[in-house]
């Protein structure tokens, strides 16, 4: 057997002679393609008796090898690179492990990347580097090239012994890297606009960004890159590395864990992923599952094969962590069952939501203290029959009072009460033990726990609203009591709780849905109200009263009590700024100037408040206005606040503002700095990917192709097949139509043929469809308006209001009149009752006919029976009925088509004797409606059968 050894280089005189001197034994020839030395490298290869050829450079590492291929006369290639060389055991054994493997088509070796002082491993690979001189075998890819045959992956690998054969690269200085990276950063993204499978190209893109510092980039390409699934290549584990430490750097927990999640499903053999997940897991208190985790990461290590294609990381030093980790988690998970916890809760009429609150309860504590407040329906019994000690309070409008007399009922060897409202749970009810059992072993000074309460709207799909830091779990004593009839807080009996905050331990808030927060906003109202005149008015009920007027959109009420309480001085728990906050609000809820705007922030601060979120709004509003320049600083200076500060104080708004900061700062930064721009819309979408916005500013200010920009903005969304449904309607919004044909799939079937017109040139077509397509739409809406229930309309007013004025002026005067924003239909506006009518059909249900044929009583008799006629023709029986009934006797006319319709009404409602006395009635008066024997003749029957 001959062994070709071959290379390409450029200006390697610094590792070429290390690397020939090691491999010059076991060659038959070396072959060495040089793309434009500058420096000694091809006479250094000479006299080792290498052939040396000058070939020309052309950004294409495949054919540079291909030619050098070429020029090879061996029945086997090794393929080395000149920061590369092989140990002196290696070299004698090489030909012999070629000679054992020939059956095979290629050959696998392990590489040991080491330190420039040669001292250190830092690394390890198997690398493809030897293979047959077959016409087949080829590189494919400009860069990161893969050895294929016939284009294809190849199946017909052996893989050498570590013992006997092993490379060792030394490539690895910080200026080289950099160099490289830039170089291959441009060469992929060259490839990148070429290729028809940019999938092999996302595990290298990630590589390199991260090697020049792109993080952002680099985070799309290794989520691109995983989101494929595990690839059949060497190291395919390397985006899960890169990612994971960049989400540990950056302190982003919960998506770190998830993805640890992922990494032990995706590659179950690794050690270090198991312990990454199991760091994680005790991340969140959930020590059982760390351990078992951890235990995993050792078994792996002890069962890792000794040939594989992931390099294993997991070295002794981890394992000597491994184990006291171990020990510790054990402690805590003893000190975890050993705790008493008490779960309170004050409840009234609870029982649609009880069951999810009481089974949560139940995995984290010892005892229930369950108190109604009277309910009238199966509340108490619901609590009981789930183990809970239930206690009877009489509601007096004062929910301190409630909430102390529960504490009162706590059994006295608990270490630790965690109060939660009905509507209030926790994501992951099983971290509170852990979390408790933590805090008594490192942190014993810790008295009480603020966590984060997540406002999620039930009625939107569940769409965070806002997040805030409230204390929920404390540990119990005498002088801890609650005060405050509304708006109650709990207050030591002297100094103050300290308290910690545990992000982990999120709670679901769902009283801020759109069909709850108006109801216990008037609520509150009534009892702020209440509680004024029986102790009279005093300041603190201003921020009150602003607080759910604002709630209410009672906006220029709302700041009404805002001023007073500035005024009065009125201290809150949110800090100081929370009134002007209050007020910035409402006035961009009204539309205000944005000088109006940033008149209140300039109040503030000239009262001594240097509050976050304001410095935030500071930055958006002067980035409205296009004062880049100030607003830039403005915009910075609140993420880096945000970042370090606690925000427990203070704003309950500030991570939810991240997002429009970040966007604004990306439109400041545009000019400049368009790299950077995108960097900030990134993170932006990695906070809130449904800021339409931002997705806005990111495609028309960057420079990828639509499909590029597609692919990095769905990345960003955890589900995948809803994401591409909301950027598709987005894109149609926003008139963005290259991004549309890219989703047309997700489209309804008729935009996706409207689409289909337009880019066959069939505008007129085109135009007729839109037209057609808009009427659907203003009949949709128009039946969704007359569908919404009572009590919804009445929670959502003012959306309402905002959703009629869409429709044409003649429907929007039917559900004017339909919601009581008018009083009476004029006989012009029958036309729009009648198509209101045709628009419902195939829409909605017989309930909201009922409703709806109610207002035909507005216009005449006559209209009034063509109404009911039209409600029979649909068969909408009691609606229809309705109306025939209500038509006085004197407005009949000859009474043949009255009293057939209202017979056949009351057929089908089974009053049968009624329907045959109308009938009967039809027929007397000359009906000749073709059905009406019909119908006798089945009455008559059903009369006999009885």
């Amino acid at each position: 057997m001959n062994v070709s050894v071959c290379y390409i280089t450029k200006n390697e005189e610094k590792n070429i002679e290390k690397s020939l001197a090691s491999i010059k034994a076991a060659a038959d020839e070396i072959v060495v393609v040089d793309t434009g030395s500058q420096d000694k490298t091809k006479a250094i290869a000479a006299s080792y008796g290498a052939k040396v050829y000058d070939y020309e450079w052309q950004d294409d590492f495949s054919a540079a090898r291909n030619y050098a291929i070429g020029l090879a006369a061996g029945d086997y290639i090794l393929f080395m690179d000149a920061d590369e060389y092989v140990a002196a055991e290696s070299c004698r054994n090489l030909r012999r492990v070629l000679e054992r493997n020939q059956t095979h088509a290629a050959l696998l070796m392990k590489r040991y990347d080491i330190d420039k002082d040669e001292a250190d491993i830092l690394g390890e690979i198997f690398v493809l580097r030897a293979f047959k001189r077959q016409e087949n075998l080829r590189y494919q890819g400009r860069i990161h090239e893969e050895l294929r045959a016939d284009g294809n992956v190849i199946e017909d690998l052996a893989v050498a012994d570590p013992k006997e054969l092993i490379l060792y690269h030394t490539g690895y200085e910080a200026a080289v890297n950099k160099s490289k990276a830039e170089r291959n950063l441009r060469i992929l993204r060259q490839e990148l606009a070429e290729t028809d499978h940019p999938g092999r190209l996302y595990m290298y893109l990630a590589e390199a960004c991260r090697g020049v510092g792109d993080m952002a980039q680099m985070e799309h390409y290794a989520r691109l890159d995983i989101a494929q699934g595990r690839r059949t290549v060497a190291f395919a584990s390397r985006s899960y590395r890169l990612l994971l430490a960049a989400l540990a750097e950056q302190e982003r927990a919960e998506e770190r864990r998830q993805l640890a999640q992922k990494a032990v499903e995706d590659f179950p053999e690794l050690p270090e992923f198991w312990a990454e997940f199991a760091a994680c897991q005790s991340e969140v208190y959930d020590y059982a599952a760390a351990i078992h985790a951890m235990e995993k990461a050792l078994q792996c290590d002890k069962d890792y094969p000794a040939v594989s294609l992931e390099p294993r990381e997991f070295d002794e030093a981890m394992r000597g962590l491994a184990q006291a980790k171990l020990a510790e988690w054990s402690e805590l998970c003893q000190k975890a069952g050993a705790l008493r916890i008490s779960a309170c809760i004050i409840a009234k009429n609870e029982a649609a939501e009880l069951r999810d609150w009481l089974k949560q309860a139940a995995v984290f504590s010892d005892e229930i203290i369950f108190v109604d407040t009277g309910s009238i329906d199966d509340t108490a019994a619901i609590a009981a029959q789930a183990g809970a000690k239930v206690f009877a309070f009489s509601w007096r409008n004062d929910f301190a009072a409630a909430r102390n007399f529960a504490l009162e009922k706590v059994s006295a060897d608990c270490d630790w009460v965690v109060f939660l409202d009905a509507d209030e749970t926790f994501y992951a009810p099983e971290r509170v033990r852990g979390c408790l059992a933590f805090l008594q072993r490192n942190h014993p000074g810790t008295e009480g726990v603020q966590v984060p309460i997540v406002n999620v709207d039930t009625d939107a799909c569940g769409r965070e609203i806002q997040r805030f830091r409230a204390l929920r779990i404390w540990r119990p004593h005498p002088s801890r009591r609650y005060r405050g009839a509304v708006h109650e807080a709990l207050y030591a009996g002297q100094g103050e709780i300290r308290q910690g905050y545990i992000e982990s331990l999120a709670v679901r808030h769902t009283g801020y849905s759109a069909g709850r927060i108006q109801q216990k906003l008037t609520r509150n109202l009534r009892l702020i109200v209440q509680e004024m005149q029986e102790q009279g008015e005093k300041p603190l009920h201003y921020r009150y009263l602003a607080d759910c007027l604002y709630g209410l959109h009672e906006y220029e009420l709302a700041i009404a009590y805002a001023r007073r309480a500035i005024a009065a001085g009125v201290e809150t728990v949110a800090g100081d700024g929370e009134l002007y906050r209050l007020w910035l609000h409402c006035l961009r809820a009204l539309d205000k100037s944005s000088e109006e705007q940033l008149a209140v922030i300039d109040k503030a601060q000239a009262a001594g408040i240097n509050d976050i979120e304001l410095l935030g709004w500071q930055g958006i509003i002067k980035t409205e206005l296009a004062r880049y320049k100030e607003a830039g600083p403005l915009l910075e200076q609140f993420i880096q606040r945000a970042s370090v500060s606690d925000l427990s104080a203070g704003s309950n708004a500030v991570s939810g503002l991240l997002p429009d900061v970040y966007s604004a700062l990306g439109l400041c930064s545009m000019r400049q700095d368009a790299a950077g721009a995108a960097a900030c819309y990134q993170q932006a979408l990695r906070l809130n990917p449904y800021h339409e916005e931002t997705l806005a500013r990111l495609y028309e200010g960057g420079r990828q192709a639509p499909a590029e920009c597609l692919n990095q903005v769905l990345s960003f969304f955890p589900d995948q097949q809803q994401a591409r449904k909301f950027l598709a309607d987005w894109a149609v919004r926003f008139g963005y139509g290259r991004i549309v044909r890219l989703l047309a799939a997700e489209l309804p079937v008729n935009q996706q043929h409207l689409l289909e017109l337009m880019e066959n040139g069939q505008l007129p077509q085109a135009g007729e469809k839109a037209q057609l397509e808009a009427g659907i739409y203003i009949q949709e809406l128009f039946a969704a308006l007359v569908s919404l229930p009572a009590d919804k309309r009445q929670l959502q007013a003012v959306d309402c209001r905002q959703w009629a004025a869409m429709l044409p002026a003649p429907l929007e005067r039917v559900i004017a009149r339909l919601y009581g924003w008018q009083e009476q239909l004029l006989p012009e506006d029958f036309s729009g009752y009648m198509t209101g009518l045709s628009a419902m059909q195939g829409f909605v249900g017989d309930g909201p006919y009922e409703e709806y044929a109610g207002l035909a009583f507005d216009f005449s008799w006559e209209q009034v029976q063509e109404v009911a006629t039209a409600l029979t023709r649909r068969r909408k029986w009691q609606a229809a009925y309705s109306l025939w009934a209500g038509v006085p006797a004197d407005s009949v006319g000859d009474g043949a088509a009255f009293w057939y319709h209202t017979g056949i009404c009351l057929y089908y409602l089974e009053e049968f004797a009624a329907a045959q006395e109308c009938l009967e009635r039809a027929a007397d008066a000359g009906c000749t409606e073709p059905d009406l024997p019909a119908y006798q003749k089945w009455l008559q029957c059903r009369e006999e059968q009885a």
